[in-house]
């Protein structure tokens, strides 16, 4: 009985030092740092290595980093957060760049550890809202020209951590697509190949079920009179090139002003999103698959925005980068393979 209890108070022991360590934030967290081979599947003895540091948080989550530590401290869970306790407070009294890295992981390749910490860092916790960029745009900006406005970087990672708030009002058949905040769709087979390696279970059934719902054969069909009612600042679904996208939480984040957004609601937005999209266009096809929630299945119906329509080249380039959204081809979906169209 004395043994069963002393292991009680140590599990809670643990939990509550756990809180600790994350209850302010992956930001404020102490951080395992692991060393890892910069490509993907690379082999031999020259290889080039980087290191990620990991929240302490996140690697209790993933069974395989934590069986590492475990190792590598020849210890038991409930000893382990000592152990780390130690080798943090040590670390934090160090001055000395040049240590090696706490766990050498030659099993998972840069970018997919970086993936996961990212999307540990992005998603919600409880009740919690992403806090937008604080930095203000002129009145004046118009049309996406990406001077003096928010970082790039700072929109995408905000964008990705916001929470898809679909609304409907009769009955669409399929269910529409919910992004999970906190995942980029167009980095999945990523997140799923890090979700794997480091034994994250939930996050792997997670981005499973999302590559499935996005799947062409489970995407939603919405008739044109369900999106056309979706058309002020508080529920924004646009019509662009067939897919529509849901994009009401993004209005305060949009770099050339929520209005222009909200004006192009309720018809078909294609050519004014070449238009209005000229520069930069790779880096706003990647935002925009983040807000996909469904194909309309009548797009002909839709008043178009412009007289003008959209050209060869542009549906080209949006067809790549939106289509690969379905075939988790990354390369395409982020832009990465396709040059940036300048009109």
């Amino acid at each position: 009985a004395y043994q069963k209890f002393q292991e009680r108070w140590r599990r809670k022991q643990l939990e509550e030092h756990l809180e600790r360590w994350t209850s302010r934030g992956p930001a404020k967290e102490p951080v395992v740092e692991c060393q890892v081979p910069v490509e993907h599947g690379a082999s031999g003895e020259d290889l080039e290595y980087d290191v990620v540091e990991v929240p302490v948080g996140l690697a209790f989550e993933c069974e395989r980093l934590r069986h590492q530590l475990r190792e590598k401290f020849l210890c038991d869970d409930l000893k382990l957060v000592e152990e780390l306790s130690s080798y943090f407070a040590k670390k934090g009294g160090e001055e000395d760049e040049e240590e090696e890295a706490l766990l050498q992981l030659p099993w998972i390749d840069l970018a997919a550890l970086a993936q996961l910490t990212y999307w540990y860092d992005r998603r919600p916790r409880g009740d919690e809202e992403v806090e937008l960029p604080k930095e203000e745009r002129p009145r004046d900006a118009k049309y996406g020209r990406w001077t003096k406005k928010i970082s790039r970087e700072k929109v995408i990672y905000s964008s990705v951590g916001l929470k898809s708030r679909v609304r409907t009002r009769g009955h669409l058949g399929a269910k529409v697509f919910r992004r999970p905040a906190g995942v980029d769709v167009t980095r999945l087979s990523t997140l799923q190949r890090a979700a794997s390696l480091c034994g994250h279970d939930p996050l792997l059934e997670l981005v499973e079920t999302t590559m499935e719902s996005l799947r062409p054969r489970n995407v939603a069909r919405i008739p044109w009179s369900e999106v056309e009612k979706h058309s002020s600042k508080d529920d924004l679904w646009l019509l662009i090139d067939g897919k529509v996208y849901d994009v009401t939480s993004f209005l305060s984040l949009h770099p050339g002003g929520g209005q222009l957004v909200v004006d192009a609601a309720a018809q078909d937005s294609t050519s004014l999103f070449e238009r209005t999209h000229g520069e930069g266009l790779r880096y706003s096809l990647r935002l925009l698959n983040q807000f996909f929630i469904g194909v309309c299945e009548n797009p002909g119906e839709a008043k178009p925005a412009e007289e003008e329509q959209p050209t060869p080249e542009f549906l080209s380039t949006l067809r790549s980068i939106t289509g690969a959204l379905h075939t988790f081809d990354e390369a395409k979906a982020t832009g990465e393979a396709q040059g940036i169209l300048r009109l």
